[in-house]
């Protein structure tokens, strides 16, 4: 773990050894290691369900996602996969997340200091988390990192039908948010709709008990 960085004023040897730090805690991969995919945790707030799909190959339950198209922003790749995997067109959430995107700058922003690493305060449809773990079906060794946006849709709405690739076989389904620990597969999804239902709390939202 690379220390704080030194405080002004440090001699510079304080600051080489810190720098060899950051240097050896640095790694590369080029972007065919790399896979991003994104999607949603989507929440009827009103009836405290969430939306996952059933895995009819890997016979599990899982949140909706896939891989971002080239050009594709992080969002809207978000919004199609769940549309393409569920049949439902769902609405992102506007949210004040703590992220570690800078906050937008206005007339009366303070630039003679640095931005703070977290910023709050800015309700923004940002990332609510990401979940990353080798890619267990990809042919050659690569990282996969899942982004995962907040968003909403009734669970009476009628799904579309034909939205998923051919070879996809997938169901959704709407399950109690009280009932995710034990109907996920995967233990980082359940955090991440835990952390969702937290940011959508704290930025107001009433979710039925």
């Amino acid at each position: 773990m690379v220390r704080q960085q030194p405080p002004p004023g440090s001699d510079e040897s304080e600051m080489k050894d810190w720098l060899e730090e950051v240097d050896q805690s640095m790694g590369f991969r080029p972007a065919s290691a790399l896979g991003m995919s994104c999607g949603t945790v989507t929440i009827d707030p009103h009836q405290a369900k969430v939306l996952v799909i059933w895995n009819n190959r890997l016979k599990l339950y899982q949140l909706p996602k896939g891989r971002r198209n080239i050009n594709e922003s992080m969002l809207a790749a978000a919004l199609r996969e769940t549309h393409e995997e569920t049949g439902l067109h769902v609405t992102p959430l506007k949210l004040d997340i703590a992220t570690r995107a800078t906050p937008p700058k206005t007339e009366r922003a303070d630039t003679s200091q640095k931005p703070p690493n977290i910023t709050e305060g800015y309700p923004s449809t940002e990332f609510v988390g990401a979940c990353m773990y080798p890619d267990p079906q990809s042919e050659t060794e690569a990282l996969k990192i899942v982004y995962f946006f907040a968003a909403t849709a009734q669970c009476t709405d009628k799904p579309e039908t034909g939205t998923q690739e051919e070879w996809e076989k997938l169901d959704a389904k709407w399950i109690p948010l009280s009932e995710v620990d034990s109907t996920l597969r995967f233990a980082a999804e359940v955090q991440t709709v835990k952390k969702t239902v937290e940011d959508m709390k704290r930025s107001g939202y009433t979710i039925a008990a």
